[in-house]
């Protein structure tokens, strides 16, 4: 499977708070993210909130980094929070499918780090 995926019964923004809570409790960072929602709005258009997050865990970077410099291009993990009526979407790319596919690797150590932040989104 290509990605993570799971659906919610609670809203974007609860999602949003709670993961980067539990991410913070991981020594994970969320290096950035886009609210959709607010950029389509200075456009005039309305959408329903919609997160783009890049998330990293420090140490997990330095070792796949090591595994094969061309990682960065998989790396932060991107994480998508999507809100459909009561109901939020979480998904995430998964780096080692994309390491084995692209990169030649094994994709075992994007592995033992994306597992670390499928198991935040399973508490959500």
């Amino acid at each position: 499977m290509y990605s993570f995926e799971k659906t919610y019964n609670k809203g974007a923004e609860a999602i949003f708070g709670e993961l980067h809570r539990k991410l913070k409790e991981k020594d994970m960072v969320i290096l950035s993210y886009i609210d959709v929602k607010e950029i389509f709005s200075k456009m005039k258009e309305d959408i329903e909130p919609y997160y783009i997050l890049d998330v990293c865990y420090p140490p997990a970077a330095v070792e796949l980094i090591h595994e094969n410099v061309d990682i960065g291009a998989f790396i932060p993990c991107k994480i998508v929070i999507i809100q459909k009526g009561d109901k939020t979407k979480v998904l995430m790319p998964k780096p080692s499918v994309q390491s084995r596919e692209y990169l030649g690797t094994d994709g075992k150590i994007a592995e033992k780090y994306e597992n670390i932040i499928i198991g935040v989104l399973e508490e959500l």
